[in-house]
């Protein structure tokens, strides 16, 4: 009985253990070149979705701040998508610093949503100009890390 009162306890304990394992909660690591070449794939699709998104310009401030809202998304999942990635050691604090540049972009971004949301065409202004402004400097970064797609264009964060 001892054994089966054991069995018992061990069986949620384990179904458990599975599926904290199942879930992935760890970083890909990844080589240069597969940080290149996977990070790139995430820029691309970013940039595909950042066209659709901008295909009809926004008629009113509601549509901007949709629009806005979409991007954002699209910016994010892109983010994340490439923080997953765990590169080799000597290139995490200039990918960290490319990630905390698209951080930047995005809150601005945000800054602009919720101007678009208030219909302060001034202030959403503003926050495009400053994303606009930045992408050289996120070019740049791109840049350092080898990547080619993700430095190409200041259409996408």
């Amino acid at each position: 009985m001892f054994r089966d009162r054991r069995l018992f306890l061990l069986v949620p304990a384990l179904a458990i253990l599975s599926l904290g394992i199942g879930c992935g909660g760890g970083k890909e690591q990844v080589s240069a070149a597969e940080l290149d070449q996977k990070a790139d794939q995430i820029c691309a699709t970013e940039q595909t979705k950042f066209k659709q998104i901008q295909a009809t310009p926004p008629a009113n401030a509601s549509e901007a701040a949709d629009q806005t809202e979409q991007l954002i998304q699209a910016a994010e999942s892109a983010s994340s998508a490439i923080d997953d990635l765990e590169p080799p050691d000597a290139l995490r604090g200039a990918l960290d610093i490319y990630l905390g540049a698209r951080d930047d972009a995005i809150n601005k971004m945000k800054d602009g949503q919720n101007a678009a949301e208030n219909q302060d065409s001034r202030t959403y202004g503003t926050a495009q100009a400053a994303v606009v402004k930045s992408a050289p400097e996120r070019g740049k970064l791109a840049e350092s890390l080898g990547f080619k797609v993700c430095s190409a264009s200041a259409k996408a964060v």
